[in-house]
């Protein structure tokens, strides 16, 4: 009888996995494929946006943006870029 019933609990696991494995997978699948192809349509969208802004400036025209250093900079002593100096002669 123990045999049985442990086989009759086996084949109910199996087919309950099967159903959700059938039914259930795809449609949230589908949805995360979903979400991405529209995270990536607004980020296309943004670059698009930028380069038609970058389009816009004038050849020669100079912007900067700040970013702020995030972080405690004391004790540091930073000084820029060392640049090797070349002496030209004409």
């Amino acid at each position: 009888m123990g045999l049985l019933r442990t086989l009759l609990i086996l084949f109910i696991i199996f087919y309950v996995i099967r159903l959700v494995t059938r039914f259930f997978l795809p449609m949230l699948f589908r949805n995360y494929v979903d979400d991405k192809m529209n995270e990536m349509a607004g980020n296309q969208k943004k670059q698009q946006q930028r380069q038609k802004e970058q389009a816009r400036k004038r050849e020669g025209e100079v912007s900067i943006d700040y970013n702020p250093r995030q972080g405690d900079s004391k004790g540091k002593n930073d000084k820029g870029d060392y640049v090797d100096y070349v002496d030209v002669k004409d």
